[in-house]
């Protein structure tokens, strides 16, 4: 990837003056009150600030983060200890990443397009529905004969080649028993024909593109704001660098990602929520065979699909004590009626500590319990709310 790092035109950095970017920032508060149909393009530059390496950074950048990955390689330098970075698993989502979840929650922001793999915008809130990650997300497989997706709390991409995408496991769909792919596009892969089509769609519709952290020069992804840019509409543009789609913005903004947002949201008269980690466990109890009862949980994302977020779940029953440590986490037991004890126990990137749950079981009696977790990163808190339903036998 060497090849890509720019010459040192293309890394200079350049900063707006502080009168100039609340100018700026001021009239880009007043599109985003006008538009009817606002988007939002972004690259690796949104990330920095979590401490994720950006691509084509010069060595003597300004961000924390230091050079971009393609930079130290085209130099043959590894990067400094002096410079923040962590990885993409551990990766708190930035005030800009939170920014455009508050947006899209005041129906200010129709979806985000994204470059990028590192599944921050996920995390951070952003509705499935809202998001399309062009270049895929390090977080999700998908079966290569039925299409299922596959959230994970990890990164599922494994494979040694840089065309090779196959993670290792199956489908879980019996019927099925396809191979299971990461979703990372490399160069000189397609990009997903069904997300690129409804970026463009939505790039058609635009009357606001706002372009933030892209060098856009990677093709077809840039075509996207250059879409709205040739179409004479506001196309605003905010990195560091130049960019080759300056000449058809509409505001050209030089400044940091987050010092954009927090001013933005300021002058809109909107707070950046702080960030949680959000998650659902779906717990059931229903009868099994030889009258035992199965009791099983299972990890859902925010807007309920299915997660693996859970590393094991430890049953306890009165004094016995099973430790499952693979999906699916499933308990058989004997009784008439009992309270299990489960300690869910998770990949812990946040530092998350095992959480605790009771359910009560009774044989022959279906259960199904909707818990709703939110987690604090910075007090190492679970805040826990249940919703409990009994179910026909």
């Amino acid at each position: 990837m060497a090849y890509t790092a720019r010459d040192d035109e293309g890394k200079r950095e350049f900063f707006d003056s502080p009168e100039e970017l609340d100018r700026k920032v001021t009239l880009l508060a007043q599109w985003v009150r006008e538009s009817r149909h606002s988007i939002v393009f972004t690259g690796a530059g949104v990330s920095t600030a979590a401490g994720i390496p950006d691509f084509r950074s010069g060595m003597n950048t300004s961000l924390n983060t230091g050079p971009g990955v393609w930079e130290l390689q085209a130099k043959g330098q590894l990067r400094d200890s002096k410079h923040r970075v962590t990885s993409t698993t551990r990766a708190i989502p930035t005030p800009t990443h939170m920014t455009f979840v508050k947006l899209q929650q005041e129906g200010l922001l129709k979806c985000v397009i994204s470059q990028n793999c590192d599944g921050l915008h996920r995390r951070s809130g952003m509705p499935k529905d809202a998001l399309f990650e062009l270049h895929g997300n390090t977080n999700v497989e998908r079966c290569n004969k039925c299409g299922r997706e596959y959230l994970r709390d990890y990164r599922v991409r494994v494979a040694p080649g840089v065309h090779d995408h196959f993670t290792g496991k199956r489908c879980d769909d019996p019927s099925c028993g396809g191979y299971l792919m990461d979703t990372i596009i490399n160069f000189g892969e397609s990009l997903p024909t069904k997300t690129l089509e409804t970026s463009f769609d939505h790039a058609q519709k635009a009357e606001l593109c706002l372009a933030m952290g892209s060098s856009l020069t990677v093709t077809p992804a840039a075509e996207v704001p250059q879409t709205v840019g040739e179409r004479q509409q506001r196309l605003v543009i905010v990195n560091l660098q130049r960019t080759p789609l300056d000449p058809v913005a509409r505001l050209r903004i030089f400044a940091k990602c987050d010092d954009v947002s927090k001013l933005l949201m300021g002058k809109l008269g909107l707070t950046i929520p702080e960030f949680r980690l959000k998650r659902k466990v779906i717990f059931t109890a229903e009868p099994a065979d030889k009258g035992r009862m199965k009791v099983e949980a299972q990890g859902a994302d925010a807007e309920g699909h299915p997660f693996s977020f859970l590393k094991e779940v430890q049953f306890q029953v009165g004094g016995a004590m099973q430790t499952v440590r693979k999906e699916p986490f499933v308990h058989l037991l004997e009784c008439e009626k009992v309270e299990v004890m489960m300690s869910l126990v998770f990949h812990a990137h946040y530092g998350e500590p095992p959480l605790v749950q009771t359910l009560s079981v009774s044989k022959g009696q279906g259960l199904r319990v909707l818990a709703s977790l939110e987690y604090n990163p910075f007090t190492r808190e679970w805040v826990v709310s249940r919703s409990d339903q009994a179910q026909s036998p």
